[in-house]
């Protein structure tokens, strides 16, 4: 039986690494739980899209989740990993999304 090819991991890159109006979605973050909790509240998961409306130039990092708008700080848009998407529209995405964000312990939880 021939040997499968094997498929490239998914692109990642930090949220601060995006361009504005780039679409994706969350791949993991190393953020705290109470910081995760947070933005879930605010409709921002590893389920959903987003699309980048600002990002550098010292200020915060302004993405859009569906009708909504987050804006979060340069260090903090640091750590949250993201999975560029291409896809016509985020149905697609969530299809191929992971089931949940890490929950181990985030880089401030150990230090």
């Amino acid at each position: 039986m021939p040997d499968q090819p094997t498929l490239p991991d998914p692109i990642r890159l930090p949220l601060t690494q995006l361009k504005r109006g780039d679409r994706a979605m969350v791949a993991d973050a190393s953020i705290s739980a109470e910081d995760r909790a947070i933005l879930r509240a605010m409709g921002l998961d590893e389920t959903c899209q987003f699309t980048v409306c600002r990002v550098g130039s010292g200020g915060p990092c302004i993405i859009q989740v569906d009708a909504t708008r987050l804006g979060l700080s340069p260090e903090f848009a640091r750590r949250i990993m993201t999975r560029p998407c291409e896809c016509p529209d985020a149905t697609h995405c969530a299809v191929t999304a992971p089931e949940s964000l890490p929950s181990g312990p985030s880089a401030t939880d150990r230090a």
